[in-house]
């Protein structure tokens, strides 16, 4: 059976957005779905949310898919490279990155940037994740107003296996901005 791991958006829940109909999606396409309500999303510590979806370390095998959106990008790419998981699909949709724009993350954020700015304090090591063989999908919004796409797109090409996908008018691919469905990862998942 395969296998996917769908780690939600910071503030919120896996009931939210698009991800209740991924997880029917998957479940229809024979998939178990792990989607675990992560811990403090309103004030995310990475380590301790690694430390909660350690649980799924015993189950993974090579070929799983791991959907991350936004923030969860860090907590997706710390999984991969501590777990040594390899031979999978990682869509991270509307994905951060660490050198944000402060200005911008600070004005959008207030209170928070300075909580979500921790998140960011650790550096992944490419060599290493690009060793593991996955396939990266990279979903990034024209309209995003927390992503700047061509910033985005050059944080990531450090990635040896990863596509990005370009949309319109998506903007941070959540509830906010009507996006209950995201028919398009589907392609990814075989």
């Amino acid at each position: 059976m395969k296998t996917a791991l769908i780690l939600h958006w910071w503030g919120w829940n896996s009931s939210r957005g698009w991800l209740p109909w991924l997880q029917k999606e998957l479940n229809s396409r024979i998939f178990d779905v792990f989607i675990p309500n992560l811990p403090n999303t309103n004030t995310p510590v990475l380590e301790e949310q690694e430390e909660y979806i350690e649980v799924y370390v015993s189950d993974f095998e090579d070929g799983w898919y791991i959907i991350g959106h936004s923030l969860w990008y860090q907590l997706s790419m710390n999984f991969i490279e501590n777990n040594n998981i390899k031979n999978s699909v990682i869509v991270l949709v509307a994905p951060s990155y660490p050198w944000l724009d402060s200005e911008l993350w600070s004005e959008v954020l207030g209170d928070s940037y300075d909580t979500l700015k921790k998140y960011y304090d650790f550096k992944n090591d490419f060599d290493k994740i690009n060793k593991l063989w996955n396939k990266f999908i990279v979903f990034l919004s024209d309209n995003d107003e927390f992503i700047n796409m061509e910033s985005a797109k050059k944080y990531y090409s450090q990635l040896q296996n990863v596509e990005f996908r370009e949309f319109e008018n998506k903007w941070h691919f959540n509830q906010a901005s009507g996006v209950l469905e995201l028919e398009e990862i589907l392609d990814y998942i075989k």
